[in-house]
């Protein structure tokens, strides 16, 4: 009798886990397929290089792709360049442009660590936007 309650418990308790696995399987599909659908209405990005830095972000509802190119201090909002107001400062150098109707500006300050180099921040009407 034994044996026969071990065998239906072993296959209940498979069913539940196979069960989990579809459900997580589902989930995953489901990001994947949102966040393709984000890459396509963003369009294709750069890679990230050493001359290059990337921002992506949402802003009410709308995506954004924010290239800034360290050399040049071009700057790319969602694959069209962008009007730059370029300043220096003592501590480093400032970028100002618009993101849609938003105040946009890209500071570069120095690390204080030689192997790190420097330090580039996008700020969104005043608020960080994280890497």
């Amino acid at each position: 009798m034994s044996v026969i309650l071990q065998a239906c418990r072993h296959s209940k308790q498979k069913s539940i886990e196979k069960a989990l696995k579809k459900k997580a399987e589902k989930k995953r599909l489901k990001r994947e397929s949102q966040m393709d659908a984000l890459n396509a209405q963003i369009g294709a990005l750069p890679t990230e290089s050493p001359a290059a830095k990337i921002w992506t972000f949402l802003v009410e509802g709308t995506p954004y792709s924010v290239v800034y190119y360290k050399d040049t201090l071009d700057v790319f909002c969602n694959g069209d360049q962008v009007e730059v107001l370029s300043s220096f400062t003592d501590t480093g150098a400032n970028v100002d442009f618009t993101v849609g109707c938003h105040k946009a500006r890209i500071i570069t300050s120095s690390s204080g660590n030689c192997k790190e180099g420097m330090i580039h921040s996008l700020t969104l009407d005043g608020n960080q936007v994280p890497e």
